[in-house]
């Protein structure tokens, strides 16, 4: 039940973000870059939602790693730069700008991140991340609400699919909880991204009759017609 809960909190976090999706000219930029990527706006935005307090909402941490972490791995060449324009944030926020470094694959990952840290307090933090295996968004299971959330920031960054379907993959996994909050979640996003109605209705056709039915209720709370 517990579980359940968590589940569920998560769910109407991500909701509650995806619902109020102009509340912020740079929540804004993040919840609709895939319509039109602007990476020039990338320092100016994660100070905005820092300071707004949004990077600490619930369910936003692996949002955000999910969200950057795509960026970063689509301008590998302006890591740097972003990385040390972003190096006075709280460290709370640091923290997830290294932990999408990382996720991102940078090819002198490791490198960029232990200079930075090389005289502060996260150096310790920063060689435990580095000693992990990097693993994409794309090829990370969604075994959580936190690993689902990680998917919705990859696909807000890229509008792939794939993100889309990693999430229906895990519907039907027989995981307590995990389908309710799948469904919720894909509701709420098809609401705000007509992307991601588009994806469901292509899946109703390529999914196991039982990911077809949490699909159809996904869509059915979007309030839309599933057609089959």
């Amino acid at each position: 039940m517990k579980a359940l809960k968590s589940l569920l909190v998560a769910g109407l976090a991500l909701a509650s973000s995806l619902a109020a999706l102009a509340d912020t000219s740079a929540q804004n930029w993040l919840e609709s870059y895939y319509l039109n990527p602007r990476p020039a706006e990338l320092t100016r935005s994660v100070r905005e939602l820092s300071r707004s307090g949004w990077l600490d909402q619930s369910g936003h941490t692996a949002l955000t790693i999910g969200f950057l972490g795509s960026v970063f791995a689509q301008n590998p060449q302006r890591v740097d730069g972003w990385v040390k324009d972003l190096a006075d944030l709280p460290r709370a926020h640091r923290s997830l700008v290294a932990s999408a470094v990382w996720q991102s694959g940078h090819p002198s990952g490791a490198a960029l991140l232990r200079d930075l840290s090389a005289n502060s307090s996260m150096r310790a933090e920063i060689e435990k991340l580095v000693a992990q295996p990097t693993t994409p968004a794309l090829n990370t299971p969604v075994l959580s609400p936190s690993s689902m959330n990680l998917q919705w920031g990859a696909f807000l960054a890229s509008g792939n699919e794939r993100h889309v379907v990693a999430i229906l993959d895990a519907m039907g996994a027989d995981r307590p909880g995990l389908d309710i909050a799948a469904r919720q979640s894909l509701a709420v996003n098809a609401v705000a991204h007509p992307r991601v109605m588009e994806i469901c209705r292509v899946q109703l056709d390529r999914q196991p009759e039982s990911v077809r039915a949490e699909i159809r209720a996904a869509l059915k709370a979007a309030g839309t017609k599933p057609g089959v």
